[in-house]
């Protein structure tokens, strides 16, 4: 089952691996984001086994997932009005995995969803708010200003963060990432309140 606990690498050394990739492609330009109106039509997407969902503006670009049998973390899915780029090159003998953005522009937001592992993760350990996510035990961070947390290195103004154990392994939880810039803060908090999973519960 998915919510075992597998052998895995933490996350930030395997995002370490693509700073080289972020130093090609800095210098491409994307297309502006597009525009977000809360509005408008927004769309449930579900991943992870069914395991997650969460309601984003319909049209956002979706970039691809990244699960690897040796790693503490698989990213499930992300979406973003600003492109994505693909989270994983393939080398000669290796694959190296990371973010599908590096660098936010104005009015952009990025909504990433993990599943997490490590031996010595506890919900205790995270900070933030405690609250519930479908009626399970969860945290909650929100951090806003130039050192937003998990988002400040892509130029973000503001972070939101929620972190839900499995019921059965405590040690593996589902993490949902909300990076915006420039971006009212109802947009995020939408997006935040709109998360949900169904874990296993056996």
């Amino acid at each position: 089952m998915r919510h075992e606990l597998i052998e895995r690498t933490w996350r930030p050394a395997v995002v370490g691996a693509l700073v080289l990739l972020a130093g090609i492609t800095a210098g491409c330009s994307s297309p502006a984001p597009l525009p977000i109106n809360q509005s408008g039509a927004w769309s449930t997407r579900t991943l992870d086994h069914s395991y997650v969902t969460v309601s984003v503006p319909s049209g956002w670009n979706v970039g691809e997932a990244w699960i690897q049998p040796s790693s503490f973390t698989d990213l499930v899915g992300s979406f973003s009005n600003q492109s994505l780029s693909p989270p994983c090159t393939t080398g000669a003998n290796t694959i190296g995995c990371g973010l599908p953005l590096q660098s936010l522009q104005p009015g952009a937001m990025l909504v990433e969803i993990w599943q997490n592992g490590s031996p010595d993760w506890s919900l205790d350990s995270v900070g933030g708010a405690p609250t519930t996510v479908s009626g399970l035990p969860a945290r909650v961070i929100d951090e806003s200003g130039g050192g937003a947390g998990y988002c400040s290195g892509m130029g973000a103004d503001r972070n939101r963060s929620a972190f839900i154990p499995f019921p059965t392994a405590s040690d593996n939880w589902i993490e949902v990432d909300i990076c915006s810039r420039g971006v009212p803060a109802a947009i995020g908090a939408r997006i935040l309140a709109s998360v949900a999973v169904s874990l296993p519960t056996s």
